[in-house]
């Protein structure tokens, strides 16, 4: 799996950088009007802040690990957390790569140990954070379904290659989420099968930390 991680990360840099259709930012009118908030097009915003939403997220799944989680990891994932506020999944997917399952123990009640939080672990941890990041994004899921043109936004799909991009990052970013469910279930004593929540984009992860017995 590192290496398929490895991979794909690679593999998404070359095509963002080469192979990607429509206008690049430099002469892209779209790529301006959102970077502005100024967009017109809901889907489009919608989009665009959930690529904001979604590290939020990963820093609530990797941010807030027990001392048996982070049980012999020697990768910190805050750095990549940190870039992946303005890289997405081209900060995240290193991250992963990187980290080897073999080394997060499993989940071992006689080894739990009550860690105080304090600081970003402790926001992140909250469960009133998940709330609000739950609650900004089936907002803007109903300002999108209710005011949005999908093929408006497929239309920007193909024209900007910010768009473009930003879209694959997204859906790169949803199974990625899948993955680190999967990790945080195993070492956490909780079903593996809550991954596939993670292919809820944002509210499955979302759900499944609100759902977390303390």
């Amino acid at each position: 799996m590192t290496y398929m991680l490895g991979l794909l990360w690679v593999a998404f840099i070359a095509y963002a950088l080469f192979m990607a259709p429509g206008n690049s930012p430099a002469n892209d009118p779209i790529f301006k009007e959102l970077l502005t908030l100024q967009s017109r097009e809901p889907w489009l915003l919608t989009v665009f802040s959930w690529l904001g939403i979604f590290p939020a997220v990963f820093a609530c799944i990797l941010l807030r690990k027990s001392k048996v989680a982070s049980k012999g990891q020697r990768i910190p994932a805050w750095p990549f957390v940190l870039f992946s506020f303005g890289l997405g999944a081209f900060a995240l997917l290193p991250y992963f790569a990187l980290i080897s399952p073999s080394r997060t123990g499993m989940h071992d009640p006689a080894q739990s140990v009550k860690q105080s939080k304090r600081g970003v672990s402790r926001v992140v941890s909250h469960k009133l954070t998940h709330l609000i990041l739950l609650f900004l994004t089936i907002g803007s899921a109903l300002y999108a379904l209710t005011e949005g043109n999908p093929d408006r936004f497929m239309d920007a799909f193909y024209q900007s290659s910010f768009v473009h991009i930003m879209t694959i990052d997204f859906v790169v970013l949803t199974l990625l989420s899948a993955y680190a469910i999967f990790r945080d279930a195993r070492v956490n004593g909780r079903t593996r099968s809550w991954a596939w929540v993670g292919l809820l984009p944002l509210a499955g992860p979302l759900l499944y930390l609100i759902t977390e017995r303390k």
